[in-house]
């Protein structure tokens, strides 16, 4: 499988960031895009992993670590979309205020960040195979998902939080 060369990197960019106040939420685009001659497989789980630090929230759809204590029933391979050569993929997402979120990849079930400013940055998954091999017996069933998967962190934004 071929690596794709530092120069090639694969690339996440917000291209679009809104606030609304009423109700309150976010509304977001961001491209990911394939500078290589080969394909890539870009992670579209809908599970969003909300990480918050201080003045920072990043925002991601790449495939995580699962908390500890979660038991999964079996293996499930991360939903993809194909990304050709030379290509972007537009994707967009809300966040309301304050957000749900799965205890599968986050500690908290809520987050609710206190309104205010945060530069905001979004996390994507991708890679060179459309799936990852299957776990081997007696192998955590994620870790052929987390060998699997690179990762790409856009530039932030400034949003707000409003009042919610």
């Amino acid at each position: 499988m071929p690596a794709i060369p530092l120069a090639e990197k694969v690339l996440v960019s917000i291209v679009s960031a809104i606030v609304q106040v009423s109700p309150p939420a976010w509304h977001l685009e961001y491209d990911v895009h394939n500078p290589g001659k080969e394909v890539i497989w870009l992670v579209v789980d809908e599970s969003l992993s909300f990480r918050h630090d201080n003045s920072h929230i990043e925002l991601s759809y790449a495939r995580g670590k699962m908390q500890p204590n979660v038991h999964v029933f079996g293996y499930f391979k991360p939903n993809v979309v194909q990304i050709p050569p030379q290509e972007n993929v537009r994707r967009s997402l809300v966040i309301t205020w304050p957000c749900s979120l799965s205890d599968i990849w986050n500690t908290e079930r809520e987050a609710a960040p206190p309104p205010g400013e945060y530069e905001v940055s979004v996390r994507v998954g991708y890679a060179l195979t459309s799936a990852p091999e299957s776990p081997e017996l007696g192998e955590d069933v994620e870790a052929p998902v987390l060998r699997w998967q690179k990762e790409v962190v856009s530039l932030p934004v400034r949003m707000a939080i409003p009042p919610y």
